[in-house]
């Protein structure tokens, strides 16, 4: 018997079986390569303990919203709506408070403003005004007890503002139908009295709609009619200060209309060392009182139409100037 060579058969074979053994489950498959799955959830994309290869995504610095006057956080330039605001007021002030964050800003308020003339030679306090001849501004602006204010003939003033290297000098004629002042010291606002708003410190904190340590509030009484009750001024902010201040030289008389102070208030009453072109926030008041069985402010009129006690944002600006 002839035998054929059988390689090339064989050979083929082997090549056909190679082929379909991948397809055998006994036959295992090669491991694949594992890649971790990333974790796309918010969790693990800002987890700060991720530490390779981060994700890093442009930032912008955006002004926080308190530091433009057009924001609606505390410190907002208010819209000119009058507000009822009895004295004293719940906020607080102390001489060592300071604003947490930054309210800087311009250094003046530009409405309502008023300026302090430059006496070479100082008034006497007499409540006489003679020896006056500055702008004289209309204290007429509702801003407490509209319902008990009945007109400009029950309630409102003219004031002149002057100062020199060592006062602050008030002249005021107050026309008030009846006159009412038996109150005193820290109460003497529930009468016929005048109130002074200061904020000596304007450019640091322009847009803080708060009092700190240097916004003050002075009141002044012309006295009561009873003898020996002489006018008086009282400190009322900031608080951890607050007491009369028997310093402020005061003079006051009655007229059939009403009644003229003058009044001296050192600077040193506000901690200021005056110069020409100073700006300060500002805003002076009358409060008024028709009942004498009762001491209560009844109503009071501002120079400020806008004027809040306790946002010194509300309050006018007040101009040293040297003719």
């Amino acid at each position: 018997m002839i035998r054929k060579k059988r390689y090339p058969i064989l050979v083929l074979g082997l090549l056909i079986l190679a082929s379909l053994a991948c397809n055998f489950p006994f036959i295992s498959s090669p491991t694949p390569i594992v890649f971790p799955t990333p974790d796309l959830t918010l969790t693990a994309l800002f987890n700060p303990t991720v530490t390779s290869h981060p994700v890093i995504f442009p930032t912008q610095t955006i002004p926080p919203a308190w530091a433009s006057p057009t924001s609606t956080q505390p410190g907002q330039l208010p819209s000119p709506i009058p507000t009822d605001t009895p004295l004293p007021p719940t906020a607080t002030a102390t001489r060592t408070a300071t604003p947490t964050r930054s309210y800087a800003g311009p250094g003046m308020r530009p409405k309502f403003s008023m300026n302090g003339v430059y006496f070479n030679t100082a008034p006497t306090i007499d409540a006489s005004l003679e020896d006056w001849n500055l702008d004289r501004y209309r204290i007429e602006h509702v801003v407490y007890g509209k319902s008990d204010h009945s007109g400009t003939d029950d309630l409102s003033g003219r004031a002149m503002v002057g100062w020199d290297e060592n006062n602050l000098y008030l002249g005021i004629r107050v026309i008030d139908k009846k006159y009412v002042q038996n109150a005193s010291g820290s109460n003497l606002f529930k009468g016929d009295s005048l109130d002074i708003l200061l904020d000596t410190d304007v450019p640091s904190d322009f847009y803080l709609g708060t009092l700190n340590g240097d916004d003050f509030q002075l009141g002044i009484s012309p006295g009561s009619p009873v003898a020996n009750d002489e006018p008086e001024a009282y400190l009322w902010f900031p608080s951890s200060i607050a007491g009369g201040r028997d310093q402020v030289d005061i003079a006051a008389r009655s007229r059939g209309d009403g009644y003229i102070v003058e009044a001296a208030i050192p600077w040193s009453v506000f901690d200021v060392s005056p110069y020409t072109g100073q700006h300060f926030g500002f805003a002076f008041s009358i409060s008024d009182n028709d009942n004498p069985n009762q001491n209560i402010q009844q109503s009071m009129v501002s120079y400020v139409p806008i004027r809040t006690l306790s946002d010194p944002t509300t309050w006018g600006d007040l101009t040293l100037v040297k003719p």
